[in-house]
């Protein structure tokens, strides 16, 4: 509910929708490479590219078009053809109807009192025949991107097989890696100012072009980008209607795969280690001890670049969220003197050393011991365990099993692949935190023992648990052909490095990475190939990620 001084729906539509742009024109639309690939030309859109867009939206959401899934599967297949041909005409014609142009969007508070406009956030809904629409020309981007290999290499954000655990687990790894060769690393993460809302339409545009997106698609965009308008509803209010002049649309289905599209020569001149997901962009660098002051020189050159890229293209940094932090050995970092060390300095602005760092949502800290992130898991489990205690003696089983699954395991399992150098007090911890879902579940008291009701949901102990999260991502990794090559490309089977598609007992065992220390045989890419390696040849061999899941947790957990 929004205060009564907020209530005034234009005012607080016009704030939502406000862009600035803070691009400093140099001519780079006239001047980027073109690709020298095929071009890009729309496909004709089936039947059942319709009905596959239509099956995949899960949401029953509706906005200024009135329509929903829920009205539209019941005649799915009466509507499909008549679907098809304005979606056709519409990439044939290179206009983007208008009317879906147009999304809706509701406040959502960031904090408990809000008290001013940029206290909310906006939440975009967009007209459901757009969703439907955008999901066909999105999944043909993409497979032209990927065909030609025009994504950047280091962008892990909305690209099919790559994820945020898979771009943590890369830079965990490269830095594991560092700490084996007795070399510390200076990681910078760095903010933007509401980067997916400055993007600046003819920069985007030019920057298709030089892909070899076709003049034909590119007009189509070019309807799809300009001319957009939202309004802001607030209970039964409605603002006036507010153009947006700039920022991929709000809420829009395509507008990620532009944002990485658009970002991803931010990087080109770089000559540190990075990583994108998204606007998250992280740079980094190893470093022997002595060589760490030139080091740091070297990754703020590449600061200024970034800096003066973001100048080019609209985009505003934001250096005092950026952060950055140096990880090594405890041995190691303990010698750094702090206070005569070069500083980092973003757009002019040094930013501080520390201790530790939210990294796409895990916590690192400067000796990658993984300590402050379990704490911090600790606590978001007792918190929600908490609230929804306060509800326990009012549902049944069943419902409790799919609130811990859905909203209690994700804390405990997200991006546990990245920190696998757990000693037993942090196992034994996150093994009492599953026995707290467990507990939470069936009523049990602080004291009673979970094993048997534990193996009634039949969870796994942490640490198989652990494992077979593991398995799973290197599965995907060595057979999913999505699967980022950063990943693959640290992984070799025996006696056959080049067809990974063979089930066979020649090709299914790993040679273990080479190491220096037992610090690096804790981490993905040799705990991993361990695991793999001991796994029966069967299960090696299963067909599907699905059947391999199964077979590994059979194995783990014998019926």
């Amino acid at each position: 509910m929004l205060p009564l001084v907020l209530k005034s729906t234009t005012p607080l539509s016009t704030h939502l929708g406000d862009v600035k742009g803070y691009r400093t024109k140099t001519g780079e639309t006239s001047t980027l490479p073109k690709s020298d690939n095929p071009a890009f030309i729309f496909s004709q859109i089936t039947d059942s590219d319709v009905k596959k867009s239509i099956v995949e939206i899960n949401s029953d959401a509706i906005s200024t078009d009135c329509i929903s899934r829920k009205m539209i599967i019941p005649i799915v297949d009466i509507l499909t053809p008549v679907i098809k041909s304005i979606f056709n005409y519409s990439i044939s014609s290179g206009n983007f109807p208008s009317s879906w142009k147009e999304p809706q969007i509701t406040p959502i508070p960031k904090k408990a009192n809000p008290s001013s406009f940029s206290d909310y956030r906006p939440i975009s809904i967009i007209p459901f025949l757009s969703k439907v629409f955008e999901r066909i020309v999105h999944r043909q981007l993409s497979i032209y991107l990927s065909r030609w290999s025009l994504f950047n290499s280091f962008q892990s954000g909305f690209r099919v097989g790559h994820s945020t655990t898979t771009a943590l687990v890369k830079i965990t790894e490269d830095i594991r890696l560092s700490m084996d060769k007795q070399h510390v690393t200076v990681l910078t993460l760095l903010d933007f100012s509401n980067a997916f809302n400055n993007v600046d339409f003819d920069l985007l545009l030019a920057i298709l072009a030089s892909l070899n997106i076709s003049p034909e698609v590119i007009d189509w965009f070019h309807s799809y980008l300009f001319g957009p308008r939202q309004r802001t509803r607030v209970d039964d209010s409605f603002s006036n209607w507010c153009t947006i002049n700039a920022g991929v649309p709000q809420g829009g289905v395509l507008s990620p795969l532009l944002f990485s599209i658009f970002i991803s020569s931010i990087t080109l001149q770089l000559s540190s280690r990075y990583h994108l997901y998204a606007d998250d962009l992280q740079v980094y660098e190893h470093a022997k001890l002595m060589d760490l002051p030139n080091t740091i020189g070297l990754l703020n050159k590449d600061l200024d670049l970034i800096v003066d890229w973001c100048k080019s293209h609209g985009l505003k940094v934001n250096p005092s969220k950026t952060k950055a932090i140096i990880i090594g050995s405890q041995k190691l970092v303990n010698l750094i003197d702090f206070s005569s060390l070069p500083g980092i300095i973003f757009d002019g602005t040094p930013v501080p050393y520390s201790d530790t760092v939210k990294n796409l949502g895990v916590t690192f800290d400067k000796f990658l011991s993984w300590a402050p992130q379990i704490s911090e898991v600790s606590r978001r489990m007792f918190a929600s365990v908490g609230s929804l205690r306060r509800l326990s003696n009012f549902l049944p089983i069943p419902t409790k099993i799919a609130l811990a699954q859905s909203l209690l395991l994700p804390i405990l399992d997200y991006a546990d692949t990245c920190y696998l150098n757990l000693n037993e007090e942090m196992l034994n911890k996150l093994e009492r935190i599953q026995n707290l879902c467990i507990r939470f579940i069936f009523g049990l008291r602080k004291y009673d023992h979970v094993s048997e009701y534990r193996e009634k949901l039949k969870w796994l102990p942490i640490r198989l648990r652990r494992n077979t999260h593991i398995l799973s991502l290197l599965y995907c990794i060595l057979f999913n052909p999505t699967s980022p090559t950063y990943l693959k490309e640290r992984f070799e089977f025996l006696g056959d490095t080049h067809c990974r598609s063979l089930r066979s007992d020649k090709n299914l065992t790993l040679k273990i990475p080479s190491h220096n220390t037992s610090f690096y045989s804790k981490s993905f890419s040799v705990e991993a190939v361990r695991l793999w390696n001991s796994l029966p040849l069967h299960i090696r061999s299963a067909q599907s990620i699905d059947k391999f899941k199964k077979l590994v947790k059979a194995h783990f957990f014998p019926p």
